[in-house]
């Protein structure tokens, strides 16, 4: 089993459209752990050509409710502390996977966690995701 060369976060595996994300929330499934809500929906690939450049097979979205933080520092701070536990457990997923992942993280609680918390709350996760 093959899994991913490198664990940089590009432009190209974030989701940026609005109706993916709805798409997500309404027919996806959902996950929780002790820090983290998440929405994923696996999706059939399609047969185009894509270079190995822009074409990854798992996107990926971080939130961070107003409600949760009120202070946009701390709503920053945490969505920097997801984007870096997703890269370094990055290499955990499989790279020669046959669908399409489209996986939403989402921070809940009120008070912030330390790096090690978030960091253990992602291995978790993405096991659960991908080594059913």
């Amino acid at each position: 089993m093959q899994f991913f060369p490198n664990n940089k976060l590009k432009k190209t595996e974030l989701i940026k459209k609005k109706t993916i994300v709805n798409k997500i929330f309404r027919n996806g499934k959902k996950i929780e752990n002790n820090l983290l809500k998440v929405a994923y929906l696996e999706t059939a690939t399609a047969t185009y050509n894509y270079t190995a450049k822009n074409y990854f097979k798992v996107k990926i979205a971080f939130f961070v409710s107003k409600h949760t933080l009120r202070k946009s520092y701390q709503r920053n701070r945490i969505k920097r502390l997801m984007r870096r536990s997703y890269q370094l457990n990055k290499k955990i997923i499989p790279f020669k996977i046959k669908t399409r992942y489209y996986i939403i993280f989402m921070y809940f609680k009120k008070t912030l966690h330390n790096f090690y918390e978030l960091k253990k709350c992602f291995e978790h996760i993405i096991q659960k995701i991908f080594f059913k």
